[in-house]
């Protein structure tokens, strides 16, 4: 890319607290695979960057003095996000254009992309449209974003209506597909090893809404059955404790492991290593989802895995049931089981779904073509 084509793009910023979160991998995509536009982001903490390297980043400084950041966060309760540690990077950067990724990130850009006169697109991914909005004063702060705003990302139609329901006009409302970065992740056939375990691999934080006891609780009901099934799970979070009563109440320590958070990388090959994908999400009782799906989903189907997961959210979008994996309704514990069961007991339907879910993966989920598809929504209104 020459100096004169970067001079001659819009500059979007990208409003994302922190960068990076350890699973925000999906985002990290979405700066590093921009082609005709120059993004740069802005953050008021910054995290991990080692994991994400990404340049330009402008870090916003919260106020001066060791209240400071107590005053910034009262100023905001009364929506008045001052926008002096925004501005002037912004019109020294050239900015055309905000993207705020996250819903209350979004709420926090209004005023700054009034100040700065900046059209404001907003991307909502799950927590910031379900648990969120419980709160009175946070359906506020979104009534003031949708009015504001210009446009909506959603993964899927399913957050969308989410979306409609607290008071977004569908017209602001566009589904653009999480994307990722398909070289990175190798295609094999999955076959039954001739000896050795079957794995079955759970990645996902351990939060109500991905139902990893579940996941616990249907291999439990198998494992008998299929005693060279094993259970791997990769991730960490509040119901650690939990998911580890549940492994020890099964007696099933030798057949299940826990390993916590891993990094990325990790991650990845442990999708080359495994035979199932198994990611039983739903519907917390404080209303956190997944709001779309899981981007997990998205990277096992595109290293060929079957899949056994359920039709919560935007998962029915991402997942082809019968073809590339197998759903089943939220909380329903019986179905789950029976979904894991014939995905073990017929081990000659894995090569043919794991070709049906890296097809549609490169069809609808690379993270280039996705990024392209933002890209020129941002032309569009800028």
């Amino acid at each position: 890319m020459t100096p004169n084509t970067q001079a001659s793009m819009i500059t979007v910023a990208h409003f994302v607290t922190p960068y990076l979160f350890r699973t925000g991998s999906w985002i990290h995509s979405q700066l590093a695979l921009a082609r005709t536009t120059r993004p740069i982001v802005f953050t008021r903490r910054l995290e991990n960057p080692a994991a994400f390297p990404f340049e330009p980043i402008v870090r916003v400084p919260a106020s001066p003095g060791r209240l400071g950041p107590l005053a910034d966060r009262l100023r905001f309760l009364r929506g008045d996000l001052t926008p002096r540690g925004y501005l002037p990077a912004l019109r020294r950067h050239r900015v055309a254009l905000i993207h705020a990724h996250m819903g209350w990130e979004g709420a926090r850009a209004v005023p700054v992309a009034r100040a700065a006169g900046l059209p404001l697109i907003t991307s909502f991914y799950g927590r910031d449209a379900g648990r969120l909005p419980r709160y009175p004063w946070w359906r506020l702060l979104y009534r003031r974003l949708f009015r504001a705003g210009s446009l909506f990302l959603v993964e899927g139609p399913a957050l969308g209506r989410r979306l409609q329901a607290l008071g977004c006009p569908p017209r602001k409302i566009r589904v653009v597909h999480l994307g990722i970065d398909l070289s990175r992740i190798p295609f094999a056939e999955r076959y039954p090893p001739r000896e050795g375990p079957i794995e079955i691999l759970v990645s996902a934080s351990l939060r109500p809404k991905k139902g990893v006891p579940d996941a616990v609780d249907a291999f439990a009901a198998l494992a008998s059955s299929f005693p060279r099934a094993h259970l791997r799970i990769l991730g960490d979070g509040p119901e650690r404790r939990r998911v580890r009563e549940r492994i020890e109440h099964h007696h099933l320590s030798a057949r299940v492991t826990s390993e916590g958070y891993v990094p990325y990388e990790r991650h990845l090959a442990a999708l080359t290593q495994a035979h199932i994908f198994l990611a039983p999400s739903r519907t917390s009782a404080d209303g956190d989802s997944e709001g779309g799906a899981p981007v997990s989903l998205i990277e096992a189907q595109a290293s060929g895995l079957p899949i056994v997961s359920t039709r919560h959210a935007d998962i029915p979008e991402v997942v082809a049931a019968g073809a590339s994996g197998l759903l089943s309704p939220e909380y329903d514990l019986a179905a789950l089981i029976r979904n894991l069961q014939w995905m073990l007991a017929h081990p000659e339907q894995w090569p043919a779904m794991g070709r049906s879910g890296r097809a549609r993966m490169e069809a609808e989920f690379d993270a280039s073509r996705q990024v392209a598809t933002s890209e020129a929504i941002y032309r569009e209104i800028t």
